[in-house]
């Protein structure tokens, strides 16, 4: 049985192109494709089945989890994100130009919340978020919503990375950085949440361009594998990983050259970048 819809493909980091310094998506701090940024109200569900997503998985298959559901929440890359992450130009999303970005407007928690309640009715023995496939945790409040539902839903179970830090230049993200550390150690069980970073440290996930052979650091088995997937897996969430490093290989938008063109792909000129959304390359 498949895990997911669509079956993973293999990373190569040498074939990645990072966005030009001038690129106004960075100056703005917004994705490249703001056509897919939907309202709370616009959006089928803000809380979309991991069978969709091939890293994901439709449900975990293994430990005491087996059989909970997986989905996934994903928001507006650097709009949501600091400006101090190391994959600012890079971000993966760059490569995502078919993917639902909800934009964190006025309904937005109010929708969420009753999604996760309306889950937690169906999954009374538990079920899995993962945050965010695109984006971080914008603010305090929202930090504290996150807080409140694990509260009051305890099928709710949710794991994801942030690149908020602790020794962040701007005072917002240092206060959400610390939340998230206090939140995690008292209910790591519950909200497994990973600090992005570029060296390697207890719970906290690194991205590389090549194998690692740190004993410190496991790479991710979904980026290695096409059948493995976050629900075979476990290993983000699981309490025995917790002090390890996950470790990615860079991905996100590829080199690549139209047929008779004799260019490169530039994702800084408009023009080629609604040539990407119309040919899918990405």
């Amino acid at each position: 049985m498949s895990l997911a819809r669509f079956k993973n493909k293999a990373v190569d980091p040498s074939a990645l192109q990072q966005l030009s310094p001038d690129n106004p998506a960075l100056r703005e701090g917004r994705t490249i494709f703001p056509s897919t940024v939907v309202g709370s109200f616009a959006s089928p569900r803000l809380l979309v089945s991991g069978h969709n997503n091939p890293k994901l998985g439709k449900a975990v298959t293994k430990g005491e989890r087996r059989g909970w559901p997986i989905f996934h929440l994903t928001l507006e890359e650097r709009a949501t994100c600091p400006r101090s992450c190391a994959q600012w130009s890079g971000c993966y999303g760059n490569a995502m130009h078919m993917a639902r970005r909800h934009r964190h407007d006025a309904p937005f928690l109010a929708l969420l919340k009753a999604e996760l309640t309306a889950l937690a009715a169906e999954n009374p023995r538990g079920f899995m978020v993962r945050l965010h496939t695109l984006g971080d945790f914008y603010s305090v409040a929202y930090l504290q919503f996150w807080a409140d539902m694990l509260d009051q839903l305890p099928a709710l179970h949710v794991f994801g990375f942030t690149a908020r830090r602790e020794d962040a230049d701007d005072a917002e993200s240092r206060r959400i950085a610390k939340g998230i550390r206090w939140l995690t150690g008292q209910a790591w069980d519950q909200f497994a949440i990973r600090f992005s970073r570029p060296d390697t440290a207890p719970q906290s996930s690194i991205v590389l361009d090549a194998d690692s052979d740190d004993p410190a650091v496991i790479m991710c088995p979904a980026q290695k594998l096409a059948p493995e997937a976050c629900a075979s897996c476990g290993l983000c969430w699981a309490p025995a990983a917790r002090d390890k490093t996950i470790g990615f290989l860079r991905h996100g938008m590829k080199r690549r050259t139209p047929a008779g063109s004799g260019r490169s792909i530039s994702p800084q000129d408009p023009a080629m970048v609604e040539w990407l959304r119309e040919k899918g390359y990405a």
